[in-house]
This record gives structure tokens, C-alpha cells and sequence, in this order.
């Protein structure tokens, strides 16, 4: 009986390759971070200033994407009660229309 595989043979070889050169990089790149940080100690306090103002500007953003969406919010809120509040009484009622079939 023909097992119809759909794997080609050299599918797990190509994975196992891609996996040990991305190791291999990241070794490589973590290793010249510790030469470079050994000889620049001063590297390390960029790299944590850059965390934190990378921090604030996204909090900076989130917060005014939030206050945008407030103001949408606070805007539909006084259309609708602007029409409620100038509407006469006469035509505040609503009316329904029902068809029975």
C-alpha cells in the first residue's frame, strides 16, 4: 500500500539546519553584546535608557489614542441628547408601525 506522505525527507532536515544557524547567530550577536558591553560599560545604561523612553512614548501614545477615543465617545453622547432636548413633545413620542401577516 502507497503511504501517501505529505513531508518531503529533506523537511525536517531543512528545519533542523534553519534551527542550529539561528542558535549560531544569536550566540554570535549575544556574544560581540558582551565584548561590546566589556569594552563600553557605558552601553548598558543606553540600553536601559532606551527601554524606558521607548516605554514612555508607546504609554504616551496609547494615552492619547485613548483620550481621542474619550472625545468620539463625548461627542455621539451630546448628539444624542442635543436632539432629545430640543425635540418638542409632540414629537418625542415614538411611534411603531407593526404588519401582521
Amino acid at each position: 500500500m502507497y503511504y501517501n506522505n505529505n513531508f518531503p525527507d529533506s523537511f525536517f532536515a531543512r528545519g533542523h539546519r534553519t534551527l542550529t544557524l539561528g542558535t549560531i547567530i544569536l550566540g554570535g550577536l549575544l556574544f560581540l553584546l558582551a565584548i561590546m558591553i566589556f569594552a563600553y560599560p557605558a552601553l548598558i545604561a543606553y540600553f536601559i535608557a532606551a527601554v524606558i523612553l521607548f516605554a514612555g512614548l508607546s504609554v504616551l501614545a496609547i494615552g492619547w489614542k485613548l483620550w481621542r477615543f474619550r472625545n468620539e465617545i463625548t461627542k455621539l453622547d451630546k448628539i444624542e441628547d442635543d436632539s432629545f432636548h430640543y425635540k418638542s413633545p409632540r414629537t418625542s413620542k415614538t411611534h411603531f408601525t407593526y404588519f401582521r401577516w
